[in-house]
């Protein structure tokens, strides 16, 4: 049943049921009428959602066959490959993510419904920007311990 297999996908993302409702898109009570049993068919909508999202497999999704995830073509033992990754929810899929505080998934899943390139562009500029400073106050850590070593 489809309830049963959002309670296994829900579980696996270590996500609350209301913070998975309002990542799809839907209300608390809607979730709980699936996850109870109330609402038989989940719409086609839905599914994009949670396809895009979690980058869930809908046919295990829908009949419980095949893996839970959608697996990218560049998959090794496992794991994903980062420059595999074309979509943001293959992010999903990486052992890296799933580490994350769930408050942190919260954030880059979030960040995957953002459609406004400029909005995205923006961000990613920031993201660089603030990344390639902590990569420079290492270094110069790094440095620092070493000046102080000779």
């Amino acid at each position: 049943m489809i309830s049963e297999r959002l309670k296994i996908l829900i579980s696996y993302m270590n996500l609350s049921q209301k913070d998975f409702a309002i990542s799809i898109g839907l209300t608390p009570s809607s979730l709980n009428d699936i996850l109870n049993g109330r609402t038989k068919n989940i719409s086609k909508t839905l599914l994009i959602a949670i396809r895009y999202v979690y980058n869930v497999n809908p046919t295990w999704l829908l009949k419980g066959e095949g893996e839970m995830f959608n697996t990218p073509s560049d998959v090794k033992d496992g794991k994903v490959s980062f420059t595999a990754i074309t979509d943001i929810t293959d992010i999903t899929r990486t052992k890296w993510f799933k580490n994350l505080t769930k408050e942190q998934r919260e954030i880059i899943t979030h960040l995957a419904s953002v459609k406004d390139r400029g909005i995205l562009k923006k961000v990613s500029d920031i993201m660089s920007r603030q990344s390639a400073k902590e990569k420079g106050d290492l270094e110069l850590e790094e440095l620092d311990r070493e000046l102080q070593g000779e």
